[in-house]
């Protein structure tokens, strides 16, 4: 990150405690909007990093894309062919859209970005990625016209991408942790999947039908934001839900 000072610093410093206090998603996203547009970027997208399964919509933190081409963005699975995904996954430091060269892409590549300044006028982009000792974690992308292009803009830019996503991260988990609360019934339900019970030895035990007993452990599952009962029994365990 370069140095920055002055004015820079205060807009920066101003941002991340106003980032601070946000209490929603929507409250990072207004003070992300704000300081994009004080270096002159119009647009916005955040992006979280997810499993290749995930839908794109699971990944945006926070978007504020012309309505139009984010419709367009994810009708035609752009995200799949955009230059701009694998860059911001693999490299850690700020890089600017025009620093992709278009005669070194594809037809598909090329075609996107060339919808996002023709048709949408995103002419000026800049991508900030999030990484961590695991690797690539998520990425803000800007866009607009008339933009501050400053070493010390982008680094400004930079530190509040790293603060918001911070701050992302703990309003997701503290929703997580009130959405996982288990009812009394799928607590007892998780209680016998734990004990290798399978659904119908479940719904014998407590004499409600098969059905039943599946609809719960996937609300469970859901509340435990697992993808199989192995690991919804694990994050129940681990989380003080059910003994074992």
């Amino acid at each position: 990150m370069s140095s920055f000072r002055g004015k820079y610093f205060l807009d920066a410093l101003s941002a991340i405690e106003r980032i601070g206090a946000a209490q929603s998603p929507a409250a990072i996203g207004e003070v992300i909007n704000g300081t994009a547009a004080s270096f002159g970027y119009d647009h916005v997208c955040f992006l979280i990093s997810a499993g290749s399964h995930q839908p794109f919509e699971d990944r945006v933190l926070w978007q504020a894309w012309p309505k139009s081409w984010a419709e367009q963005y994810r009708s035609s699975n752009f995200y799949a062919h955009d230059p701009l995904a694998p860059r911001i996954r693999r490299q850690a430091e700020m890089f600017a859209w025009s620093d992709l060269p278009l005669d070194q892409m594809n037809a598909a590549a090329r075609s996107i970005m060339e919808i996002a300044a023709v048709d949408y006028d995103l002419r000026f982009g800049l991508c900030a990625p999030v990484h961590g000792m695991n690797g690539y974690q998520a990425g803000l992308s800007l866009a607009g016209r008339d933009v501050d292009r400053t070493p010390e803009a982008n680094s400004a830019i930079e530190l509040v991408t790293m603060y918001a996503f911070n701050r992302f991260a703990i309003l997701r988990s503290r929703q997580q942790t009130k959405t996982a609360v288990l009812s009394a019934r799928e607590r007892e339900v998780m209680n016998w999947v734990a004990a290798g019970k399978t659904a119908w030895d479940t719904s014998v035990i407590l004499s409600i039908s098969e059905d039943t007993v599946n609809k719960t452990v996937t609300a469970a599952m859901h509340k435990l934001n697992a993808h199989t009962r192995a690991q919804a029994v694990a994050e129940a365990i681990k989380r003080g839900l059910i003994a074992f």
